[in-house]
């Protein structure tokens, strides 16, 4: 099953876009530290920013990019292992589904590759040895047992007692199939109708020499027949019978119907709309929200998949650097949460406006109102109180250079007007000349 939704995944533009769709507007997800210390969590998310530029073991993927490629390989392939190894410091190490398997056959301990205790949780794994370098595991065999600590498999499970993961897309295999057959028939049905542009209709059923101008034609000269020269073949039919042009209706509207059915089973057993993933022209306003609170629910659902993995990563990460002094222990170090990428929405002003107004009545935490755009709160109030010192700074020395008063150039730097206010005798004074011309 593997097999074949990967060469689905590679050739077909449907299932492509479903998965990719599915890890684009799930991701990245970014830990923020809880601590109590304020300064303390910007220079961890700080140092966790920079880890996350080389995430991967071979320094190709950020920890971003890694996110987007285990989503796709959880769609495609059913599962995707992540293992923790050190080189060069800590890194991670995506191991592909087919490379966890029963590949020790004097081990029977292992099911598909998973070995578990009497209460289902994984132990073990087994990874073909192929896949694995770094530090951890400096001998060669053909597979090694990967215990639990050091590996992560991350997949959609859908009963309890799963261990491996399924192709997201095993639903509709066989339609994506279907379709791409019916396609490629129709294809061949119409390029075989294109060449033919007019039915020739004679007598003797062969083409009139005197009317084609074929008997001035030398075999050995050009050997072109009139086939090869006209823009489309021109069949010559018996005697009696007439020149007509010819034409067809493939694909018929019928056909285009049969595949928006087989399309649209196939998205909503990925959990996307179909108007969401396919065809969104023609929808009123009501019901593209509505498709796309709906998209954004499956969104939301592929994030809570990683939560536990993108925590892991953060308590890692931040316990290499404590133990190597780069950062300083404190309470609750190990502890984040996840902020999510902005969500989908339509009515971004509407929405904003209405955010800002709980907002200023504190009906709304900053937190949130930054969340909803993908931003950290923190990180947005210390770039504001950076952006204010900055321009209480700059005012000073315009003051003192231009000779006016500092509020004056506090209030043009903040609400970005061009023109100085006028002093109330001035606007007086250019009221009074505005009634006179009016009169």
């Amino acid at each position: 099953m593997a097999s074949l939704s990967r060469y689905l995944y590679d050739n077909d533009g449907i299932v492509r876009c479903a998965i990719n769709d599915l890890a684009r507007y799930s991701f990245p997800l970014t830990p923020q530290a809880v601590s109590d210390d304020a300064y303390w969590n910007m220079e961890a998310e700080a140092l966790f920013q920079d880890w996350s530029t080389y995430a991967d073991v071979g320094q190709r993927y950020g920890f971003e990019e890694l996110q987007r490629l285990a989503s796709v390989a959880i769609d495609r392939d059913g599962d995707i292992g992540i293992m923790f190894v050190r080189a060069s410091g800590f890194r991670l190490q995506l191991v592909e589904s087919h490379r966890i398997g029963d590949f020790l056959e004097t081990d029977s301990g292992y099911v598909d590759g998973v070995k578990t205790n009497k209460y289902g949780r994984a132990t073990s794994y087994l990874v073909s040895d192929e896949s694995i370098y770094g530090e951890f595991f400096p001998k060669t065999t053909k597979a090694k047992k990967i215990p639990s600590s050091a590996l992560m498999l991350l997949f959609d499970p859908e009963r309890a007692d799963q261990q491996r993961g399924l192709p997201a897309i095993k639903h509709a295999m066989n339609h994506v199939r279907d379709i791409k057959d019916i396609l490629q028939y129709e294809k061949e049905g119409v390029k075989n109708l294109s060449t033919i542009a007019a039915v020739l209709e004679s007598e003797t059923g062969e083409a009139d020499p005197d009317a084609w101008n074929v008997k001035d034609i030398e075999e050995n000269a050009t050997r072109l027949t009139v086939n090869e020269i006209q823009s489309g073949s021109i069949p010559v039919l018996k005697k009696g019978e007439k020149l007509t042009p010819f034409s067809y209706n493939r694909p018929s509207s019928a056909f285009q119907g049969f595949l928006e059915f087989l399309i649209r089973e196939f998205a909503v057993g990925m959990g996307l709309p179909y108007e969401f993933l396919w065809h969104p022209a023609g929808i009123t306003g009501p019901a593209q929200r509505f498709i796309m609170g709906k998209a954004q629910r499956r969104f939301n659902e592929r994030q809570r998949l990683f939560h536990k993995f993108v925590k892991r990563v953060w308590a890692m990460v931040i316990a290499d650097a404590i133990d190597s002094g780069k950062l300083s222990p404190t309470k609750n170090w190990y502890k984040c949460r996840i902020q999510a990428p902005a969500q989908l929405t339509i009515d971004a002003g509407r929405e904003m406006m209405q955010e800002r107004e709980d907002v200023s009545a504190g009906l709304m935490t900053l937190r949130e109102h930054f969340g909803k755009r993908g931003l950290d709160w923190q990180s947005e109030c210390q770039q504001r109180s950076k952006e204010i010192k900055y321009m209480f700074e700059k005012a000073d020395d315009l003051a003192k250079e231009l000779g006016v008063d500092r509020n004056i150039i506090v209030s043009l730097l903040s609400q970005g007007d061009t023109m100085l206010p006028l002093d109330k005798e001035e606007e007086n004074d250019e009221n009074i000349e505005d009634t006179r011309e009016s009169d």
